[in-house]
């Protein structure tokens, strides 16, 4: 059984496979689920003190959902991050105390965002641990931060500081080519993400315009921030997944079988993958109108949001 069946999401496809040095996307295609706020109605407001982040859901009809370890930054103030996922009442704000400082050395509180992310990966990780979730303690990700860039060779002295690594010239170029290179395809709702070849996150949103707005920042801040990262320390294995050859002359609907029968192949080799993920835990977070988030635990120390609707899942963030 694969993970989308324990969680018990439906109707979902793949689309064309996409690949960028060691990493591949695998795009999750579907209908639009539930009945949710449009991110353009979802608004960070500020940060009220270290820790709080405040939140505004402009509609007066649906619910919104900030995703998962979602992070706002700008100059001259202490950059945040989400602890975890959030639900927003109708027509509400809704401040969020357990958030994270993501910054050793900054004083400062925001008023809006210059710029959103959502955490890397491996400091995704360690807020699945509930203690380190709920507790209301600004600074409670430093030492992982600080771990996080050991060996990176910044030049600022190994402080906890994350915006050294978003910063670095070098750095920013390569996560905005992966940026660039893994854009939205028709009807995505999600992806499958692989690191030479081994899953590291599923991420399923609850219609396509939530996926257009929300992929930028996970494909930059998250995902490719984390290969990055594991590039400079020598940790990851050169690789890139072969596409198909596409003969010179092919016409429109010859890509297609071409590119369709790859795409058949690759959930061919990924769905073994898929149903090797299976749940060990699941803890009830939140409950927020209609909206219910729960935070699950795989057998392979991942994990991450759920949230459902009533009794319809509509939005999955898990880091493996």
């Amino acid at each position: 059984m694969s993970i989308f069946q324990q969680l018990g999401f439906s109707g979902l496809g793949i689309g064309p496979v996409q690949s960028e040095d060691e990493m591949t996307v695998v795009p999750i295609v579907g209908p639009t689920r539930g009945d949710v706020a449009s991110p353009q109605n979802l608004q960070f407001r500020s940060t009220t003190s270290y820790g709080t982040m405040v939140f505004e859901n402009k509609d007066d009809e649906r619910e919104a959902i900030v995703p998962s370890n979602y992070m706002v930054r700008g100059r001259g103030a202490q950059d945040h991050a989400m602890s975890g996922s959030g639900i927003i009442q109708k027509g509400r704000s809704r401040s969020f105390d357990n958030a994270c400082c993501v910054e050793e050395s900054q004083g400062g509180l925001l008023r809006g965002a210059e710029q959103q992310d959502v955490l890397p990966l491996d400091l995704r990780k360690a807020l699945l641990d509930t203690g380190i979730r709920s507790r209301n303690k600004y600074n409670k990700l430093w030492g992982k931060i600080g771990g996080w860039l050991r060996g990176l060779n910044l030049g600022r002295g190994g402080r906890a500081h994350i915006r050294d690594f978003y910063d670095a010239p070098a750095i920013s170029d390569a996560l905005e080519n992966f940026a660039a290179a893994f854009e939205p395809v028709e009807n995505q709702i999600g992806a499958v993400i692989l690191f030479n070849g081994v899953p590291v996150g599923i991420e399923i949103m609850p219609s396509s315009e939530h996926w257009e707005v929300y992929w930028k920042y996970l494909i930059r801040g998250c995902y490719g921030a984390e290969l990055v990262r594991l590039k400079m320390l020598g940790k990851i294995r050169p690789s890139a997944l072969v596409l198909p050859n596409i003969p010179e002359g092919s016409d429109d609907n010859k890509v297609e079988e071409i590119m369709d029968n790859f795409a058949a192949h690759i959930q061919q080799e990924l769905l073994p993958l898929l149903e090797d993920i299976q749940i060990k835990t699941q803890t009830s977070l939140d409950q927020t109108g209609s909206m219910t988030t729960t935070l699950l635990r795989t057998d392979s120390d991942g994990g991450g949001d759920l949230v459902q609707q009533g009794d319809e899942p509509v939005y999955l963030s898990l880091v493996l």
